[in-house]
């Protein structure tokens, strides 16, 4: 692993940005399919446009057994697990205490990263950016949200569980070293849709979609999910599991800012100043020290 430098906090950024800007397209689609639907559709769509990708490029999957349990693992702890335990916790609360439980994930994984990544222990310096960044969150959803804490436990209980699927999948990842991130993404993504489809289909019939919601399946799968996954296993494996998983609190920042671009809503000065804090623990955490 190495330092992050400027080129890494810009890759780290378009992807928040990536991420982002599936929330508005799997919002369409989730108004005319069953949430497991839009989760299995929206992987299977990745999965064969990041595998074409990587089939043009000349890349060949892996052989071996253990590094397709380790795919297999990772698709079910870091994709199809959370997405049902998210969609379904956001029946019972708010998107705004969802988005602070769900930013509990950096400082889960600066834990697990301590005993179970090499060479990313826990320091001061990285919980300080941790909660520099986790207070961001707080500042841009509104400190009013955090008065659901304490109700309706079992939906709170499900979006933080699915937070924690997302610092143990971000582990995972650091475990998979040697192939090209377009390989690790395609599988990765290939083993998450052969096990969400089946469960989509068990789960609820599944309607006709119009044109609208197949195009923001498509929208989704493709940019957020496919290009997003393979930009995300290249910072996993540069830069390390710390530094990824920051990207969890630029999500909503990129929500502000694909809301002002599409929909024409002008970010508050709340919104900016929440901004300028989350980036402001990126640099804490991540900056080099000076030597003499």
């Amino acid at each position: 692993m190495r330092k992050p430098t400027p080129r890494d906090v810009a890759l780290l950024c378009l992807l928040g940005a990536m991420w982002g800007g599936t929330f508005p397209a799997v919002k369409i689609a989730v108004m005319h399919l069953p949430a497991t639907a839009v989760a299995a559709a929206r992987l299977l769509v990745a999965a064969l446009f990041m595998g074409m990708i990587a089939w043009i490029a000349g890349h060949r999957l892996p052989t071996g057994r253990d590094i397709w349990v380790k795919y297999l693992a990772i698709a079910a702890i870091g994709n199809v697990l959370p997405f049902i335990l998210i969609a379904h916790g956001q029946r019972g609360i708010d998107a705004g205490l969802a988005a602070i439980l769900m930013a509990s994930m950096p400082l889960v994984t600066l834990v697990l990263a301590h005993f179970f990544a090499k060479g990313e222990p826990l320091t001061l310096r990285h919980v300080a950016g941790v909660l520099m960044g986790l207070a961001g969150m707080v500042v841009l959803v509104g400190v009013d949200v955090l008065e659901g804490l304490g109700g309706n436990v079992l939906s709170q209980i499900e979006v933080a569980a699915g937070a924690l699927c997302y610092s143990v999948h971000t582990i995972l990842a650091r475990r998979i070293v040697g192939l090209p991130a377009l390989t690790n993404a395609a599988c990765a993504l290939g083993a998450s849709a052969a096990l969400a489809v089946p469960v989509a289909l068990l789960a609820a019939p599944i309607p006709v979609p119009p044109a609208d919601a197949v195009a923001a399946i498509l929208f989704a799968g493709m940019l957020g999910t496919g290009l997003g996954y393979t930009l995300y296993f290249h910072i996993v494996g540069k830069v390390g599991a710390n530094f990824a998983a920051l990207s969890n609190y630029l999500v909503p920042v990129a929500g502000v800012g694909w809301s002002a671009l599409v929909l024409a809503e002008r970010p508050s000065l709340r919104a900016l100043f929440a901004l300028a804090m989350i980036l402001g623990g990126i640099a804490v955490t991540h900056l080099r020290r000076r030597t003499r």
